[in-house]
């Protein structure tokens, strides 16, 4: 992990958040791109997994990540959709600096939206954030 940035598990209890924890850790690692946009993401994303029965909330203050057990507070985003949904959202592409859903991975999460397999709330009040973790999350 870089000085920069801290990811700090705190639901350890939900096997969910270490993936989380480890592909974050990763992209931020790995990509000055995605580091520079995890030191300006601040706020509140909740996901919550129906086919495993568990849910996280991710908290973000530039630079720092936490992962709480269970969804805290009033997340500005809550995602709920099963967890194999959730790996699929790492693969849309990013270019121009914005999530890409023209190509086979953007449009198969798009049709998964549209079609209530993955629900997004707080999607159109908050689309900075929403577009920021698509980005540092996304493995392309």
């Amino acid at each position: 992990m870089t000085d920069n940035a801290i990811i700090e598990n705190r639901a350890e209890e939900v096997p969910f958040s270490y993936v989380l924890s480890e592909l974050l850790e990763t992209n931020v690692k790995q990509n000055p791109h995605k580091l520079k946009t995890f030191q300006g993401l601040y706020g509140v994303v909740g996901i919550d997994l129906k086919d495993i029965e568990a849910a996280v909330t991710l908290v973000f203050s530039g630079g720092k990540a936490r992962i709480e057990q269970g969804i805290v507070g009033r997340p500005d985003i809550i995602i709920k959709t099963d967890s194999d949904k959730v790996i699929g959202l790492n693969s849309i592409s990013i270019k121009f600096g914005l999530p890409y859903y023209f190509d086979e991975a953007g449009m198969t999460v798009l049709r998964q939206i549209l079609s209530g397999e993955i629900k997004v709330q707080g999607m159109f009040a908050h689309p900075v954030i929403l577009t920021k973790l698509t980005k540092i999350m996304s493995v392309m």
